[in-house]
């Protein structure tokens, strides 16, 4: 007989992959999602303090979303640090602050990192985030007050005497200031020395044309070096502003203002360039015909004479794009540019650092289906980019967009050697998503499937939930969120049966998908505020005890049930269904193709269906085997159908004689029957 050689190598390194691979639990891995903030328990005598519970939770999962914020606890698992590839903060950060740094000693424009709008723009912005008040008030990063020698932050309002000096750190630069102060100061612009990282090296005077309005001065500053940044560094001393990022090397743009009298300031900021009003914001683009001297600013005699009346930002940093009205409660982002090779290498670069320090073995992307699109940008007016021959806000530009992001991320991994990038896509169907391409898809390892399972789904959800199975058969991995949302803990929030049915019955929801050293499961309340901290009375029903410890199922997790198996021979076969608006196709759940998409095998089965005459009854017992159990699954067509959580007990006999996995993880008596509420799902183990 003929041997094929390479199957055989192939077959053996699977193996083994399989034994180094260690997971916590016999049967599935688990993992958790942004652990942190840990609590010292309130209610239990199980765990003493905050750290006994962050060591137990290092000790219950395979892999993390997010950090232990411990190198060595991340590096004892696998841990996927947070990233954000298409942003930058508006206010600076750690990322920000690292390559502005770097930037400025390789002699990179960090500015080249950022897309910008080549015309005025205006945006639809029912509500604008608290996070952009930061630009939209004109505040500087930090401002020092120097009084005596001695360097403390300025808390305002103060009086300044005639020595002190105020030290406004921006990490932009402006032509105009407002100072709500008795009298207009004196302006000085700081020099950096031949290597910015090296600080400040001297100052020049800026001439200034003060115009007092409403109790505040307006300057128009004649700006003669206009990006001239630096570290934050005055006479090599290090200025200790509490701000991480001046610490970490972020290159600002420096002024210096000083009184000739004592006065009394209330306020020191620049003038913004956005304005929002009627739920609109309007960002100003940037045409370099208008900087006609090409120092980097539009003066005050090149702005009233420019050349593109369509383009009225002043520095080309105004022009940075903002997905105003679609950011997170309090964030303001700029979205990033993936055209610049240089900048992507230093950005790639950032990872490998970020990722080096922290111990992480990759990280996830978050909501990589916020890109360039209507989801993103709802351009009333303009919106032409200047990085792209496209208009923001349309799905041409988010698509090409996406396909830049995918060769970013592929660079990191070229730079990071990680084979754990990962994304957060819900319960997002790749294969129905037009603005994903492919590239985009196969760059991506893991995936976060948040929420993806609720004990009240239903049958039609199953159904259509191939997806998973598709992702598995190209040989990525999945983290599936099991949610409570819908559940019998939200009909009835007090009753702890209720919370731990919930449970129980997410975890065989979860079985159902489990495919070994593909899969992990992780078990959560239903909202999206993660974390290790102590359960309220809105999440639990008691307060005060770690919530990964009490969702997480550990006990009945530590029973084995085996590995998933082929369907028992005389049971009809689930099948999937693939609908979309030109298509519908099925195929059965022990299937390896769903129309032409590869999918690895299911096997569900069904134990009781409504009716023979539809391939998708409309109520039924989904079941899984497993070479040493069983799960089951209750439901009809309907999602989160309370009435039908109240309806009478179903008993469907088993393939075999089986003990119920308590949630304690006790087993129940051995039995050939089951009797099943409505929603109710069950894991079983097989009797020996």
């Amino acid at each position: 007989m003929k041997v094929n050689w390479l199957a055989v190598v192939v077959s053996l390194f699977s193996s083994i992959s399989v034994i180094v691979q260690a997971q916590v639990y016999p049967s599935t891995g688990t993992g958790w999602v942004l652990p942190g903030g840990w609590e010292a328990p309130l209610t239990t005598s199980a765990l003493d303090s905050a750290n006994d519970v962050k060591r137990w939770e290092a000790q219950h999962a395979d892999i993390v979303f997010g950090s232990m914020q411990d190198k060595v606890m991340n590096k004892k698992l696998i841990s996927m640090g947070y990233m954000y590839s298409q942003k930058l903060d508006c206010k600076p950060g750690k990322p920000t602050a690292w390559l502005s740094k770097q930037s400025a000693l390789t002699g990179l424009d960090l500015e080249d990192l950022y897309l910008h709008f080549s015309e005025d723009t205006q945006l639809e912005a029912a509500s604008i985030s608290q996070g952009v008040s930061y630009l939209l008030e004109g505040s500087p990063f930090h401002v020092i007050l120097i009084r005596n020698g001695n360097y403390a932050t300025a808390r305002f309002p103060l009086t300044v005497q005639p020595n002190d000096e105020l030290v406004v750190l921006s990490s932009y630069p402006s032509n105009s200031l407002v100072i709500a102060a008795d009298i207009a100061p004196k302006v000085q612009q700081a020099i950096a020395l031949s290597s910015p990282s090296e600080g400040i090296a001297q100052w020049k005077p800026i001439h200034s044309d003060w115009q007092h309005d409403q109790g505040e001065w307006q300057g128009s500053l004649d700006i003669q070096y206009p990006w001239q940044s630096s570290s934050a560094r005055i006479e090599g001393r290090e200025l200790n502003t509490g701000k991480q990022a001046l610490s970490d090397g972020l290159q600002v743009w420096v002024l210096k203002l000083n009184w000739q009298a004592n006065s009394k300031v209330e306020r020191v900021a620049f003038k913004p360039w956005l304005n929002y009003q009627d739920q609109r914001l309007v960002i100003p683009g940037w045409d370099s015909v208008n900087d006609r001297n090409q120092d980097g600013v539009v003066s005050d005699q090149e702005f009233y004479s420019r050349k593109n009346f369509k383009a009225s930002a002043r520095f080309r940093h105004q022009a940075r794009l903002i997905p105003a009205g679609h950011m997170w409660p309090g964030t303001c982002w700029y979205r990033l540019n993936f055209g610049n090779k240089l900048l992507n290498d230093l950005h790639a670069k950032w990872y490998r650092y970020d990722w080096e320090q922290q111990g992480l073995s990759g990280a996830y992307n978050d909501d990589m289906a916020k890109l360039l699109g209507n989801n993103q940008f709802t351009v009333e007016a303009g919106g032409q980019l200047q990085e792209l021959p496209f208009k923001a806000g349309n799905d041409e530009a988010s698509l090409y967009y996406a396909k830049q992001m995918a060769d970013f991320l592929a660079l990191v991994k070229t730079y990071t050697q990680t084979h754990w990038l990962a994304a957060n896509i819900s319960d997002l169907n790749l294969w129905h998503y037009d603005g994903w391409p492919q590239a985009l898809r196969d760059v991506v390892d893991v995936w976060l499937r948040e929420h993806y399972l609720s004990p009240a789904m239903g049958l039609d959800r199953l159904y259509r939930y191939w997806d998973n199975f598709a992702l598995a058969s190209q040989g990525d991995k999945s983290l599936i969120m099991v949610s409570m949302k819908g559940g019998r803990s939200q009909v009835t929030p007090l009753l702890s049966t209720a919370w731990h049915q919930d449970i129980e019955t997410g975890l065989a929801l979860y079985y159902l998908f489990n495919i070994p050293q593909r899969t992990y499961y992780h078990s959560w309340n239903a909202g999206f505020y993660y974390g290790s901290g102590n359960t309220t009375d809105k999440n639990w029903y008691r307060q005060g005890v770690p919530k990964n410890w009490v969702y997480q199922p550990s006990a009945m997790l530590k029973v084995d049930i085996g590995q998933p198996t082929i369907a028992p021979k005389g049971h009809r076969i689930v099948y999937w269904r693939n609908k979309t608006n030109d298509v519908d196709i099925k195929a059965k759940t022990s299937s390896t193709m769903l129309g032409d998409i590869s999918v690895a095998p299911a096997n569900w089965f069904w134990l009781y269906r409504s009716g023979w005459g539809s391939d998708f009854p409309r109520h039924g017992v989904i079941a899984r085997q497993y070479s040493k159990g069983l799960v089951v699954y209750r439901a009809m067509n309907e999602p989160n159908n309370t009435a039908f959580m109240q309806t009478k007990p179903l008993r469907v006999s088993l393939p075999g004689d089986y003990r119920r996995v308590m949630p304690d993880g006790t087993l129940g008596a051995s039995t050939r029957y089951l009797e099943l509420g409505g929603y109710e799902g069950v894991v079983l183990k097989k009797v020996e």
